[in-house]
């Protein structure tokens, strides 16, 4: 089992779409509007009552002053807000004791009041360093999710993402979450947690949520606080992955201390299904652009005229094209990743792509491709799994000879298509008659990208060669 050295905390934010069940957003809204309001007075009354021990012990005031626990100071809210005239009824739906139930209240008190707490804080405070800490009516709602009676998110029976709040006695109101359109890397979070059904230590946990209203559009959002095992510090940085955009695969990547590699067995299906979805996307967006998909955008009797509306659907399409990216892109990310720690490698090396369109055009993904979408996820992935990236400049790594670094000048694009045999890839060969080396150009491309001092080889070959290397 993890150790807390071993684990690390994140967060993950998801918005709330609706409540499910039968309950309506006005019945949600107030019931989360009431907790947020109680939460504020209970952390208010809870950072009060600590300040006053402070201060009665500080000046030895009181001796024996002790301070009420949240539990206490949660019934001592009820006993206000019943003075107060709120309904009796109101309150027993929320707690049979208290203001809020014990989750919320226990999730205020470990997550919020216990930081602000501490006698540094305190001390910091009397000394005028910081001001005395309060709260606001605004603030988010904590909920714990840590303890196996808790409720915490999972996928509905046809993929839905939906959460039970505890933040009143059952029956839990039901709410659906945010599934799709979520930001780099957050898919890939949002799916691990969710096939974590026991909440192992060994994967990613769910440990506590926070519900808070966006105060422009008054959208109410949930925070997922997560804990993540890290892996142990034992990859070598002196071991390199090199990650090329590849012509004949979307991405080849090879290793610069033997001959591991991933290619074309192993994005095989991958690039199927991005030859499929590319000539689906053409296709599709010809038919809308000529107007034979008018009946899709036609919500009325009236509708049709205009090109507007008669467009409307490449929205739609746009948006399916961005999750089909964004799916792919994280397998193929995935994949890097994972074929960096089996090799043992600290560090990836990938190509910078500022200013490539030109370069791009020839590739198998081609310019329409999120090819920075993909270096994010795999930067990202990478730091989690502790692996260092470093983008380096791409200038004649596909023409250096991987084996002797002779750079063949004429191996250019315009060769390659020329000599390219039929259902087959034109083969990079060294210009060296005395090394001949001869491999599937973009594997001799990823080992020059993974080459330790890159930029600086080429440059030095470039000068030796008479090549003029502005580009570097």
């Amino acid at each position: 089992m993890p150790d807390k050295k071993s684990t690390t905390h994140k967060v993950l934010k998801l918005r709330i779409i609706k409540p499910v069940d039968g309950m309506s957003w006005d019945e949600l809204g107030k019931m989360l509007r009431d907790v947020r309001y109680r939460v504020f007075r209970l952390a208010n009354l809870a950072v009060s009552e600590a300040y006053l021990n402070f201060h009665l012990f500080r000046t030895k005031s009181i001796a024996n002053f002790k301070p009420d626990s949240i539990g206490k100071l949660n019934q001592r809210l009820r006993n206000m807000l019943l003075e107060e005239k709120t309904n009796e009824q109101e309150l027993g739906r929320y707690s049979p004791k208290g203001a809020i139930p014990d989750y919320v209240a226990s999730a205020l008190s470990q997550y919020k009041i216990r930081a602000l707490t501490n006698p540094t804080k305190w001390r910091d405070v009397v000394r005028g360093k910081v001001s005395l800490p309060t709260f606001r009516a605004d603030m988010p709602i904590p909920i714990r999710c840590d303890k196996p009676a808790h409720r915490r998110m999972q996928r509905s029976p046809n993929g839905d993402v939906e959460l039970e709040l505890m933040i009143c006695k059952r029956p839990y109101p039901k709410v659906l979450l945010q599934r799709f359109d979520l930001g780099p890397g957050q898919q890939d979070i949002l799916d691990r947690l969710l096939d974590n059904t026991e909440n192992s230590p060994e994967g990613y946990r769910q440990r506590a949520f926070e519900i808070k209203q966006d105060s422009f559009t008054k959208k109410w959002w949930l925070y997922v606080t997560y804990e993540l095992p890290l892996r142990p510090a034992k990859l070598n940085p002196d071991i390199v992955v090199g990650v090329d955009l590849g012509f004949s695969v979307p991405l080849y990547a090879a290793i610069n201390n033997g001959h591991a590699r991933l290619g074309y067995k192993h994005f095989k299906p991958i690039a199927n299904h991005i030859r499929l979805l590319q000539a689906q996307i053409i296709a599709r967006r010809r038919v809308i652009q000529r107007g034979g998909s008018r009946t899709l955008s036609a919500p009325t009797a009236r509708s049709g005229h205009g090109v507007k509306r008669i467009l409307l659907p490449t929205e739609k399409l746009r948006s399916r094209i961005d999750n089909a990216y964004t799916t792919l892109n994280h397998q193929l990310s995935s994949t890097v990743v994972a074929f960096a720690e089996s090799q043992n490698a600290g560090t990836i090396q990938m190509e910078n792509l500022d200013s490539l369109k030109d370069q791009l055009r020839g590739t198998f993904l081609g310019t329409r491709w999120r090819y920075f979408k993909l270096q994010q996820f795999i930067e990202y992935k990478a730091k989690e799994a502790d692996i260092a990236v470093k983008k380096i400049n791409p200038a004649y790594t596909s023409k250096r000879c991987s084996k002797c670094g002779l750079i063949n000048t004429d191996f250019t694009r315009q060769y390659r298509d020329k000599n390219k045999p039929e259902g087959m890839t034109t083969r990079f060969v060294c210009s060296d008659p005395n090394c001949k080396y001869e491999a599937d150009p973009d594997y001799n491309a990823a080992q020059n990208i993974a080459t330790i001092d890159i930029e600086d080889k080429i440059r030095l070959q470039c000068q030796k060669q008479g090549i003029k290397s502005d580009v570097l």
